[in-house]
């Protein structure tokens, strides 16, 4: 216990910094502007009461003013998320405050010179690009400006230091705060830069993994669809040479039948995938029955069903409501059930349930179908696809489990499954009630 009250202050020091200076929604630019401000002020409140009692009591007063000003471009930053505003606030004050503090510092024996550049420098890391030229510009301008007065005028300058040991000291204090501050701005600095730079790296990497998947479901798609067309335009020469006796027509024809249908329901699937890639998810959730919604889907698919001598049976509870996109929920139904039939044999049997679970409604879509290897269980719901094949030889690429997943966490629900090869797969699909 004594061990993890340390860690917890360090961890508590941390998030209470991390606080102050904002979070990662924030640019970097405006969170290095909140560090730099955040350093000022925390400095500046320590050099005012060593600056009054070393007798520059003026440079205490102005430092004060600066405070607080720095203060109001810390506020533009961290709350305002005004990045451009708060440098300028900010960058504003160092040059009028400092230039005054010139030449009531002993000018350039003083420390002020010291300061100014290391302003220039705090300036230049926390402002944006584009403001570069103008602060290097009105920073050289200035300090030359000061110094070509103090060179012509020397009267105008003003040696209020109590004593040499005083100015001394104050010259060390500004350039030990200005190490203490260019460490650890550029340290953060650094840190920042590392952090975003393998940021940027990770979503590369993400980015090209998730392009490659596309490529490779784009070239699973075209091989797919070749098949059916090929039995389609087969089908149709052969009909033109009135070639095929009745059986063997019927026999085609319902070979060819299936080889459509699984072309259409990956096509559909296709559609809301590619449409999702282009515009988002785009939902309408509103209170629907969910018996209600369901009862046009597993009615086609029943006749899908039947025609492989599957028997598909459905009890849905008629009090359980949820806020759903009717279609969306009708998709992810349909693709579970159809799989379901793609991967049950003849006279195999598919279930279709939907029950109230405390304040959740879990729809189950179970067969005692093939099952799921277990090579490819852990992939089940990504993109990394392959051509599969259901018992009568059915095509599929995966995508539709994509989807069900994908949507399923859209309506804040849950999509899990168990399967054994031999024994058949059950899908659980969990969504929050709503009265």
């Amino acid at each position: 216990m004594a061990t993890e009250s340390p860690r917890k202050s360090r961890k508590d020091i941390k998030q209470w910094i991390g606080y102050l200076i904002g979070d990662q929604s924030l640019p970097l630019e405006t969170r290095l502007l909140n560090s730099v401000c955040l350093i000022a002020i925390f400095i500046m409140v320590f050099n005012i009461p060593f600056n009054y009692f070393s007798g520059l009591k003026t440079t205490a007063a102005i430092f004060t003013v600066f405070t607080a000003i720095v203060g109001i471009a810390y506020y533009q930053g961290r709350r305002r998320r005004r990045l451009e505003l708060g440098v300028i606030i900010a960058a504003g004050a160092v040059i009028i405050l400092f230039s005054i503090s010139y030449f009531f510092s002993a000018g350039a024996k003083g420390a002020s010179l010291l300061s100014f550049l290391l302003s220039f420098i705090l300036t230049l890391i926390m402002s944006p690009k584009k403001l570069y030229g103008l602060w290097a510009i009105l920073f050289l301008v200035i300090a030359i400006g000061l110094l070509v007065i103090e060179y012509r005028f020397p009267e105008t300058i003003q040696v209020t230091y109590a004593s040499d040991k005083a100015q001394f000291i104050d010259l060390g204090v500004a350039y030990i705060t200005g190490i203490f501050i260019c460490f650890f701005g550029l340290r953060y600095l650094k840190k920042a830069y590392n952090r975003e730079r393998a940021s940027a790296e990770l979503k590369s990497i993400e980015l090209e993994k998730m392009n490659d998947e596309k490529l490779k479901l784009f070239s699973i798609i075209s091989h797919d669809l070749q098949a059916p067309l090929s039995s389609l335009h087969s089908y149709i020469r052969l009909i033109a040479s009135d070639r095929l006796t009745p059986d063997e027509r019927k026999q085609v024809e319902s070979g060819l039948a299936n080889a459509l249908h699984g072309s259409q329901e990956m096509l559909s699937n296709m559609l809301v995938w590619s449409q999702s890639q282009l515009s988002g998810l785009r939902l309408t959730l509103v209170r629907n029955n969910i018996a209600q919604v369901l009862k046009p889907v597993i009615d086609i698919q029943k006749i899908y069903a039947s025609q492989k001598n599957i028997r598909l049976e459905s009890e849905i509870d008629e009090s359980l409501h949820a806020l759903v996109d009717r279609d969306i929920l009708q998709l992810i139904i349909r693709n579970l059930v159809t799989n379901a039939i793609k991967f049950t044999l003849p006279s195999g049997h598919i279930r279709v349930l939907g029950t109230r679970i405390g304040e959740e409604c879990e729809l189950i879509v179970e067969d005692n179908g093939i099952g799921i290897a277990k090579e490819q269980q852990s992939e089940l719901f990504s993109l990394k696809t392959r051509s599969t094949y259901g018992t009568n030889n059915e095509r599929g690429i995966g995508l539709g489990l994509f989807l069900c997943h994908e949507y399923t966490q859209a309506f804040n629900g849950t999509l899990t499954f168990e399967s054994e090869t031999g024994r058949g797969t059950t899908f659980r699909l969990r969504l929050p009630l709503v009265d």
